[in-house]
């Protein structure tokens, strides 16, 4: 594939290297996917205190512990990684304190004619997250209207794992409580939905899960389904908690 090409020596880059191409190889790297390098990791998130039948996964806000060590945990993996020319990154951000004081962004350009996606993904966690006991995935966030992508993985292969993708809508500039059932997550496979019928296809491993990922995409659950909300151009995503769930709360979907 044309990531094995990349003229990387250890961590450091050619002076010549089209900026591209190092900006694939930066993040390809932080996920421990460049030649000769250990593969990194990521604590598995400790499940927080249980209230309203809610339990906190990641908790970015001032209160919290998790905005401290975001970026030892979340990476941009973006379409560059596939020759795409979209720009987005992860940060934690100041935001007014009625509103948590601080929360995880996620931001830039996107760029629909070539690759089409910007994201921000954990490391592969130590060990499997357990959310067995739970409906699904909630989060608080604020949006700029546009449809995103809740991804979870439940293996440890990083390229060929199938990878379950769920879409939920934003509101421009409103902050949502948004539940994902886990009902909702539909298997894909590098970029293409894994068909009905297929020998292939599952249901997600709630018990291990091993990664999650935030996404805004041209597609929805795969190349022939496009993201009806799309447009190229800037984007945002804030997110200030992903907890887990259980029953129905009543939030938005």
């Amino acid at each position: 594939m044309w990531f094995e090409q990349l003229p990387i020596v250890g961590p450091v880059l050619s002076a010549v290297t089209p900026p591209r191409v190092k900006q694939a190889a930066t993040e390809m790297e932080y996920f421990g996917q460049a030649p000769l390098q250990a593969r990194p990791t990521a604590p598995t998130p400790v499940l927080g205190a249980s209230s309203r039948n809610e339990v906190p996964i990641y908790d970015f806000t001032s209160s919290g512990k998790d905005a401290a060590n975001f970026r030892a945990v979340w990476g941009a993996l973006n379409d560059v990684v596939m020759g795409g020319s979209s720009e987005g990154a992860g940060s934690i951000v100041t935001i007014p304190e009625e509103d948590g004081g601080t929360c995880a962004r996620l931001g830039g350009v996107v760029e629909g004619q070539s690759g089409g996606f910007v994201s921000i993904r954990t490391r592969n966690f130590d060990s499997p997250l357990d959310l067995s006991a739970y409906d699904g995935v909630r989060l608080r966030c604020r949006g700029d209207g546009n449809r995103f992508k809740l991804i979870l993985y439940d293996e440890d292969d990083w390229w060929g794992s199938i990878a379950f993708h769920a879409a939920f809508d934003t509101v421009e500039g409103a902050w949502l409580d948004v539940d994902v059932p886990f009902t909702d997550f539909q298997p894909v496979r590098r970029g293409e939905a894994v068909p009905v019928g297929s020998p292939d296809r599952r249901a997600m491993r709630t018990s291990s899960v091993r990664s999650m990922q935030l996404m805004l995409s041209k597609f929805t659950y795969g190349m022939g389904d496009l993201n009806p909300s799309f447009a190229s151009g800037p984007f945002y995503l804030e997110v200030s908690k992903v907890s887990a769930y259980r029953g129905d709360a009543g939030a938005t979907r």
